[in-house]
């Protein structure tokens, strides 16, 4: 599909294209730019304003060189402001204990751009006047530091000679006569004296383990002299010119010198902080700028090509491509279909709230082309999950209030963190309502709600829902009702992953291993699970729950499949499954073995069946009892906690306020992250591990994310 520099360059090229409905990754097609080659530079601003390009690198490329004198200027605007930058220690965000302690917030800052060589040359404008002062301080501490360690590093040579009253100003080789100055160990000066055989003079020094000796003798023997000491491992004395000769006065001069330098780094220590807090706003909007213009030439430095044209590929969602072709204004811009089988960046695209969740997914890899985003389901089940295993009206909201202060204040990662933990507390607030308590307290019988929720009370429609998943009294009852829904939730979960593990193998064209072993493996699973709930609704009389004497209800099942559905006719229904399923697990796995002698052999198959999958189905179903059970431990440390409040004397004692304020403190910090481990665990080890692979290249956008700058493209055309 080509466009030209005609009057309709601007159209929607595929009036019929955008986003697909319901998917959250992107579909994506290739936008190519062709242009002349002394024109790269424009190009490179308006695909820097357009941003969502990934450059597809080409073996063919070739370097630009207006680009990369560009590149270069660039590189040293940043260089300039990183190493002040680091030298002033900066952090590249505010963190988690400034937020907390100091509620610092750095607002963004407004950077204008028409094209990208004036944003070069305005970073080389600015850079040096910004930087100039601490510059300045960085270079005369580290200056400082030098001077400071040879003059104490002087000090310490000194130290042990100061007793000396000696002036070493002519000490040396002149033309008839050598002196030296020598220290070495005291044991070894009466054997150096008789090696040397020549005038020596021994000084006592303030180390009893050291000694100097003063050696005078024929300018002739002082190469002899030398080795001769070097023996010894003895080192000659030296003050540096333009220090008093004399050692006790050189070690004063040295040690003034020194304290001087000490207090000089200390009061530029407090200049550099000073200048530090100061300008950290500006040189990290700075900083942030320069490498923005340092990455985005770097990107596209190398267009494909000829050497009078430039060709600029790249992957571009396809919902943007009105835009894209608008950006290529006045040049040819191609846009074509992603060839089949070609690896492809992913790009999602979810709405605000799902997009929270995205660090969970990015933990486990970008989705593959053609794979389903698992975003959307973790942003369903990652807060029933959290919820229910902290479930607490007071602790959720405390923590739903820190989410919302780190993502007002935080920034880049540290503001979507921000805004899942304060999802996080928001479940665990309402299912907090759902267990009725608040700080481990019965919400109903505390006494600014208890009337709320009392007949004519202002809440007493919403009465039902406070107290209808109860730990208040953690007895077998509710504890059961606990693990029922834990598990409940725990096969709705499970159940999901399977159904997503056939849709991805479908869509790769496995469609044997779709009918043999995906499909097999899910009505498996149900099975068991069915006999599961057969066996509970049959009081766990296992060995004759297929009688018609067991007429009951089977928990879950009869709710849905309604009153025809009971104990004896389900279990057989169930049993008829599992075995149906296994024998065409086993047919599938045998069939494929035949084609993949390396995958195995049928023995194994039989045994992977007949027990790995039998066993895997009833671990994985009864691992998301922990759900339940975190709750139930969270309820119990709350409840231990107000006991030792009231035994302690209650709020009349200050033990007592010590114990309660930081017990719930340390559970809030103890188990809120223990539930974050184990609400992640169920999605990585359970979840994805069924039908997830990930792995694929992330959609790279144009620009890095801008933390301290919003960048401003003026209108490049009237």
């Amino acid at each position: 599909m080509f466009v030209g520099p005609d009057p309709g360059a601007g159209r929607v090229l595929n009036p019929g294209g955008g986003r697909v409905p319901g998917l959250a990754v992107a579909d994506l097609k290739i936008g190519s730019v062709i242009l002349p080659r002394d024109e790269s530079q424009k190009a490179v601003s308006r695909l820097a304003e357009f941003d969502w390009f990934h450059k597809i690198d080409s073996d063919a490329d070739i370097v630009t060189p207006q680009i990369d004198d560009l590149l270069l200027r660039a590189q040293q605007a940043y260089q300039s402001v990183d190493g002040v930058v680091r030298g002033l220690g900066l952090p590249p965000t505010v963190g988690i204990l400034e937020i907390l302690f100091k509620g610092t917030v750095i607002k963004k800052k407004e950077f204008e751009i028409e094209q990208i060589q004036g944003m070069v040359a305005d970073l080389e404008a600015r850079v040096p006047k910004a930087v100039e002062k601490a510059a300045a301080l960085l270079e005369e501490r580290a200056s400082a530091k030098r001077s400071l360690e040879e003059y104490s590093s002087l000090r310490d040579t000194l130290a042990a000679a100061r007793k000396l009253g000696v002036d070493l100003a002519g000490v040396g080789t002149s033309r008839h006569f050598y002196a030296g100055l020598f220290t070495l160990a005291s044991r070894d000066v009466p054997e150096a004296e008789k090696s040397l055989d020549c005038a020596s003079y021994r000084f006592p020094l303030e180390s009893k383990e050291s000694s100097a000796l003063l050696v005078v003798a024929d300018a002739r023997d002082a190469e002899k002299i030398s080795k001769t000491m070097r023996a010894f491992n003895a080192s000659q004395f030296s003050i540096p010119e333009g220090m008093p000769q004399v050692p006790s006065r050189a070690w004063a001069a040295a040690d003034a010198k020194a304290t001087e330098l000490s207090a000089r780094l200390k009061s530029l220590g407090k200049e550099i902080s000073s200048a530090a807090k100061s300008g950290r706003r500006d040189l990290l909007a700075m900083h942030e700028a320069a490498r923005t213009a340092k990455e985005v030439l770097e990107t596209l430095r190398k267009p494909g090509g000829t050497r009078n044209f430039a060709v600029i590929r790249g992957y571009i969602p396809e919902r943007m491509e009105s835009k894209f072709v608008k950006a290529a204004e006045g040049w040819t811009a191609v846009v074509e279909d992603v060839p089949k089988g070609q690896d492809a960046p992913t790009l999602i695209q979810n709405k605000r709230f799902v997009r929270t969740f995205e660090v969970i997914t990015q933990s486990q890899g970008i989705p593959k082309r053609g794979e389903a985003d698992p975003t959307p389901m973790i942003a369903l089940m990652w807060p029933i999950f959290y919820g229910i295993m902290f479930a607490d009206l007071g602790h959720g909201l405390l923590l739903m209030g820190m989410g919302l202060l780190f993502k007002a204040k935080g920034q880049g990662t540290l503001s979507r963190w921000g805004m899942l933990i304060a999802i996080s507390g928001a479940a665990s607030a309402i299912a907090g309502v759902g267990t009725g308590e608040v700080f481990g307290y019965h919400l109903d019988h505390l006494g600014p709600f208890e009337g709320l929720f009392e007949e004519g009370g202002a809440l007493y429609a919403a009465s039902w829902i406070v107290g209808v998943l109860s730990v208040a009294e953690l007895s077998f009852d509710q504890v059961i009702d606990i693990l029922k829904v834990s598990l409940f939730l725990g096969i709705i979960h499970l159940v999901w992953a399977m159904v997503l593990r056939i849709r991805t193998m479908y869509k790769r064209g496995q469609k044997l291993a779709v009918y043999t072993e995906a499909l097999p493996n899910l009505t498996l699973y149900g099975g068991i699970v069915v006999i599961m709930m057969c066996a509970i609704g049959a009081q766990y009389d296992v060995m004759n729950m297929y009688s018609r004497a067991h007429a009951e209800p089977v928990p879950w099942v009869t709710i849905f499949l309604g009153e025809w559905a009971q104990v004896w006719i389900v279990t057989r229904i169930a049993v008829v499954t599992v075995l149906a399923s296994m024998v065409t697990m086993i047919i599938g796995g045998i069939l494929h073995t035949r084609k993949h002698p390396e995958d195995g052999d049928p023995a194994s198959v039989l045994m992977e069946v007949l027990l790995a999958k039998t066993i895997e189905s009833l671990a994985h179903t009864i691992s998301y009892a922990r759900l339940g059970i975190m709750l139930l431990v969270h309820a119990a440390l709350l409840l231990t906690v107000n006991n030792a409040y009231v035994q302690l004397g209650g709020a009349s004692s200050a033990g007592a306020i010590a114990m309660i304020v930081g017990g719930n403190l340390g559970i809030m910090m103890i188990e809120g992250l223990i539930v974050y481990i184990q609400a992640l665990r169920l999605h990585l080890y359970e979840f994805f591990t069924k039908w997830y692979s990930g792995g694929a290249a992330p959609f790279r956008q144009v620009s890095p994310e801008a933390i301290y700058n919003k960048f401003v493209w003026r209108a490049r055309r009237a």
